[in-house]
């Protein structure tokens, strides 16, 4: 299939009324490159931003998530955006602050280049403001999110007196098993298990910076945790309290959150399958909904 044909491709999803109606269509973001936008075909009230986790992939993380239309109105009134970055290799500090400098070109106002499908506009209103904002994260994606919340709390709380609260804060913040608390104690051999991988893969992975962050007592851990419940203490931004939904066993990350945030789990889901909704498991479409 042509770059053009897969940046333009729409999902076929399910409706009661009609079997394999189009909610959808895909966008392929240039730049920040591995961003993969999904439009709906109908004006959106909400943008849904998903951050993946460590050796995860800007969709396949997220299994069916990309086909949510068919899971009703919530859905087919929502954007979809899945944010993609090199976790091996990538400071997790860098991708937050990508993460809060790219978002405004996404929301309030939906990104334009998104908006035209095949020449034609993606839906009869393309330039309505989206009217809601929800942050997901998974695993290393959690502390990212929650890195980016910081680095904006700490620019208002700090900048010019009367400054206007930066739209990240107002957000509603999901996470799947975020690495609040860095790696559990059977960490990567966790991981390393689930993912299928062992031996040289294994070393590489331990030089990687991002695997330095996720040790339990690390300076990102630490400080990301500190400042959120200080910021939270002093602004009550809705963004900075999380909703969680924990594997029920993990053995990846150690399952803490900060004092002020929401958790549930999910009995009988591992760390990478929490976050992968199918047909025969519908929580993690539920929660997105309903923060629980």
């Amino acid at each position: 299939m042509s770059s053009r044909n897969r940046t333009m491709s729409c999902f076929q999803v399910y409706d009661p009324f009609m079997p394999y109606a189009e909610t959808h269509s895909a966008f392929n973001v240039a730049d920040p490159p591995s961003w993969v936008m999904y439009v709906s075909h109908e004006r959106p009230r909400r943008l849904i931003v998903f951050v993946h986790g460590f050796r995860g992939r800007t969709l396949s993380t997220w299994a069916q998530f990309q086909q949510s239309g068919r899971m009703g109105r919530y859905w087919q009134q929502s954007d979809l955006l899945f944010v993609g970055y090199e976790s091996e290799r990538e400071n997790p500090s860098s991708v937050a602050d990508r993460l809060r400098r790219s978002l405004p070109a996404f929301y309030p106002v939906p990104f334009p280049p998104a908006m035209m499908v095949g020449g034609k506009g993606a839906r009869d209103d393309v330039s309505s403001s989206y009217e809601e904002l929800i942050l997901v994260g998974h695993s290393l994606g959690g502390l990212v999110i929650r890195c980016a919340l910081v680095q904006a709390a700490k620019s208002w709380v700090y900048g010019a007196p009367g400054a206007e609260r930066p739209i990240l804060l107002s957000a509603q913040t999901r996470l799947f098993s975020p690495a609040n608390a860095g790696f559990s104690p059977a960490g990567l051999l966790g991981l390393a298990k689930e993912l299928g991988f062992l031996g040289v893969a294994e070393i590489r992975l331990r030089q990687s910076r991002a695997y330095l962050d996720l040790q339990p007592g690390s300076s990102l851990i630490v400080d990301t945790r500190q400042l959120t419940e200080e910021f939270f203490e002093r602004t009550l931004a809705p963004a900075l309290q999380a909703h969680i939904l924990w594997a029920n066993p993990d053995n990846v990350v150690k399952s803490e959150e900060y004092r002020m945030d929401l958790r549930d789990s999910a009995d009988g889901q591992s760390h990478l399958t929490v976050c992968k909704p199918h047909d025969s498991y519908l929580r993690p479409w539920q929660f997105l909904e309903r923060g629980v």
